[in-house]
């Protein structure tokens, strides 16, 4: 075990002054159910299908017993674990084990183990519930969603991220995020349409998603079809409208627009439909024309700054499995893998990223995702392959890898984990369902 665990769990890096250590190896089963991390270059091992540490672990690990085991291997084995008999198989499994050990017994599942990242955010929380679902596990997907209903703000948003404690309390002033609203929103959608989601579930979520929904529709514009600005997954404070926000409202608002009717909500459904219209038309007027960049021009005498003209991942989020393919979108997506293309064979999150040397697996699991939904199966396993080489010493995931190939950061990394599951499941014939287009809501 290292001397300093401080440091190698990675209590004082931020994406913005970005480290290349590695702070964790995995994550075991703690006593209380919580996610224990392992520091790297420990000699933990775990239980073979199991988040159990083997003999012995961390301070805090659960004990390795028979009946652990047992509860263990009968959670997973409820699991359809997408990648079965594939090289990809014991990746997926892993995956899988990394994902539901993050997964506290409240329902909150946090972003990893180490200390800076052990919070709920909304949308690492919704790939998680979507990938459970995925894995045919509705029911831990709906703890998920009941969760992060629970610490919805007054006004039917939720802030960048929550304390796991279910006390509704964040860790700093990051504030609101609006792509949240539409996250969360997909991912309840995705809930309600898959096998096993019970009709109690849907009367517990009723209330907070129509919250959402409200609150989506407060934050268009209906002449310029722009939300307000907001910070997006790259967690700047902004002026400008970006796509990164666009585009997963535009998802939350056709969503909601599908999911409301059954809800009892119809007129609410029609407002999220002509939200949606209108997002739609915003985004094909003010993003396609300049090729969808990662934001639209800066206000009159606002200036330019970094971080604005260039494309980034989220022209993804514009693309299956979360709306059809269109020809501009796909064009610029195809231009952004190559933009944001780095020399280690992995991508960065957007071509004006501030580390031109470090590859994010959030990112590189995104276009997998992609490429699987539109049926491009060789790019799909190529980065399946490339992610599946840069894993830790436990199997799992990292948030990084080094220019050299090596993983960094915090291992597992949910997003990434639940990313690579949607990924496998896509290539096995079953995809994530996509949102309709309301009929009065465009293109």
């Amino acid at each position: 075990m290292p001397d300093d665990p401080g440091p190698a769990l990675g209590v004082r890096g931020t994406a913005w002054s970005p480290e290349t250590r590695l702070y964790t190896d995995g994550v075991v089963a703690g006593v209380d159910g919580a996610p224990v991390a392992v520091p790297p270059h420990s000699r933990v091992r775990r239980v073979r299908g199991t988040a159990l540490a083997a003999g012995g672990g961390p301070p805090g690990a659960a004990p390795d017993t028979p009946e652990a085991r047992g509860r263990e291997r009968a959670r997973y084995a409820r699991a359809r674990v997408p990648g079965t008999g594939t090289r990809w198989a014991e990746m997926a499994g892993t995956a899988l084990v990394d994902l539901l050990a993050l997964l506290h017994p409240n329902g909150a599942l946090v972003a990893a183990a180490s200390p800076y990242w052990r919070y709920v955010w909304p949308r690492d929380a919704a790939f998680g519930a979507a990938a459970l679902c995925a894995c045919g596990l509705p029911g831990d997907a709906l703890r998920v969603l009941r969760y992060v209903a629970g610490v919805q703000e007054a006004d039917g948003t939720w802030q960048a991220r929550y304390l796991p404690d279910g006390s509704g309390r964040v860790p700093d002033g990051r504030g609101t995020q609006l792509d949240g609203l539409g996250w969360t929103l997909w991912a309840a959608w995705v809930w309600a349409g898959t096998p096993g989601a019970h009709g109690a579930g849907r009367a517990a979520l009723a209330g907070p998603l129509r919250a959402a929904a409200g609150a989506l529709c407060a934050a268009v514009d209906p002449v310029t079809g722009l939300p307000r600005p907001s910070p997006d997954y790259w967690e700047q404070e902004t002026d400008r409208v970006t796509l990164g926000t666009a585009a997963p409202l535009l998802l939350g608002a056709r969503c909601a627009a599908d999911l409301l009717p059954r809800l009892g909500d119809p007129r609410a459904a029609e407002r999220c439909a002509a939200a949606a219209g209108a997002l739609a038309a915003g985004i094909g007027r003010h993003f396609a024309p300049r090729g969808f960049p990662r934001a639209v021009p800066a206000p009159e005498g606002g200036g330019d700054g970094p971080g604005w003209a260039g494309r980034d991942a989220s022209v993804a989020f514009l693309l299956p499995p979360f709306a059809p393919a269109e020809p501009g979108a796909v064009g610029a997506w195809r231009r952004a893998t190559g933009e944001l293309w780095l020399a280690n064979g992995g991508v960065r999150p957007g071509a004006d990223w501030p580390d031109t040397a470090t590859a994010w697996t959030p990112q590189m699991s995104l276009f997998a995702l992609t490429a699987a939904c539109l049926g491009e199966r060789g790019p799909a396993e190529e980065r399946l392959d490339w992610l599946a080489a840069r894993r830790t010493r436990l199997g799992a995931l990292p948030e990084k890898v080094t220019a050299a190939g090596r993983p960094a950061a915090v291992a597992p990394l949910g997003l990434t984990a639940a990313t690579v599951l949607l990924t496998l499941a896509a290539l096995d014939g079953r995809p994530l369902p996509m949102p309709p287009v309301p009929a009065s809501a465009g293109g």
